[in-house]
């Protein structure tokens, strides 16, 4: 069995994808928001990726983006495959999604479970109203990706990233079909 490790930010997509990656697989997750402690992500991501080396895993998927700096130099030693993608964004919408609605302007996304750790995310950056709309003020406004179609019941807790942030916000619907096939490329590099 295969072992995912996977930033909490990917918890609902990863699940949902679940019956349809054709591979079984030990999913473990980490807090959402590490990428703002370097120290603590590696602390997380070696804790779990020795883990997973003691429960005999066929392999080990990490689910991150480039969160910190010495990426791959902290998942050499595991033989662990990192996912293709730069951040959470482009893992769920690619890097050309990004580019393309980069020309209208730049933007903050938001897919579910950034949706559900902002609060927990911008507390770890010491980040109150003013910080967050000082330091957000040159985006135009936020997106959020709607990966589990879930946009309509989902409004009052956009609403309350608005009034923190002052972001105005829009939904752009996602097809995790970009997101399976990064995991499945991941998954079958180990088999190299």
């Amino acid at each position: 069995m295969y072992a995912i490790v996977a930033c909490g930010i990917f918890e609902k997509e990863l699940e949902l994808l679940r019956p349809d990656l054709g591979f079984a697989f030990q999913a473990h997750y980490l807090a959402a928001g590490l990428h703002v402690d370097f120290d603590g992500l590696q602390a997380a991501l070696v804790a779990k990726l020795e883990q997973c080396r003691s429960d005999g895993s066929e392999g080990i998927i990490v689910l991150y983006g480039q969160c910190h700096p010495g990426m791959d130099k902290i998942l050499k030693p595991y033989h662990a495959a990192l996912i293709n993608c730069q951040n959470c964004v482009d893992a769920l919408i690619t890097r050309k999604g990004m580019e393309d609605k980069a020309k209208e302007g730049l933007y903050f996304y938001l897919s579910p479970g950034w949706l559900d750790a902002w609060k927990d995310i911008f507390r770890c950056m010491n980040w109150g109203v003013e910080e967050a709309r000082m330091g957000m003020g040159s985006f135009r406004g936020s997106v959020y990706l709607d990966t589990l179609k879930d946009a309509s019941s989902r409004e009052k807790d956009l609403l309350e990233f608005f009034d923190f942030t002052n972001l105005p916000f829009q939904i752009m619907p996602v097809d995790l079909g970009h997101f399976r096939s990064i995991i499945t490329r991941a998954k079958e590099s180990l088999e190299d």
